[in-house]
């Protein structure tokens, strides 16, 4: 085999640049993947602080949308809201390392978070349209391109 001489720029050629860097395949989609696994982890420490104030003060969530859409008592709502807070911030997590089960439950969460949204429209239309089309498009990302997030870090 023949040797290469330097290259134009008097480098030889085992110092190319990006020698050893690999190509990804990732698309722009994954930054949605990531603005969503960001969301999820805001609005799970949003709901466990709302949680643990409703424990200490259950007149916190008396009169509001929550009330009216679960028949439970508050301090049942205030340990709902801490639990799926928690569910949230460990999903949202998770799911920046790409796992398959952290989609599914991303999936999951933002398919109820539209619906929640969408009983809403005629009481915060402006709000629950918005979060219906951002829940829309993170379910999109996630769902066709949480797989290139995976392939990404390295799992799956």
């Amino acid at each position: 085999m023949q040797q290469q001489g330097p290259t134009p720029d008097n480098r030889p050629p085992s110092e190319e640049p990006y020698a050893g860097v690999t190509y990804s395949e990732a698309t722009g989609w994954v930054a949605w993947v990531l603005l969503g696994s960001l969301l999820l982890v805001l609005l799970g420490a949003l709901h466990v602080g709302i949680g643990a104030v409703a424990l200490v003060h259950p007149e916190v969530l008396s009169a509001s949308r929550a009330d009216l859409l679960l028949p439970v008592g508050l301090p049942a709502l205030a340990w709902i809201h801490l639990l799926l807070g928690a569910v949230a911030i460990v999903t949202g997590v998770v799911l920046l390392r790409g796992r398959r089960w952290a989609r599914i439950i991303t999936i999951v969460l933002a398919c109820l978070a539209a619906f929640v949204n969408f009983v809403f429209v005629g009481v915060y239309p402006m709000w629950s349209v918005t979060a219906i089309v951002l829940s829309a498009t993170v379910i999109y990302a996630i769902a066709l391109h949480g797989s290139e997030l995976a392939a990404a870090s390295g799992d799956s």
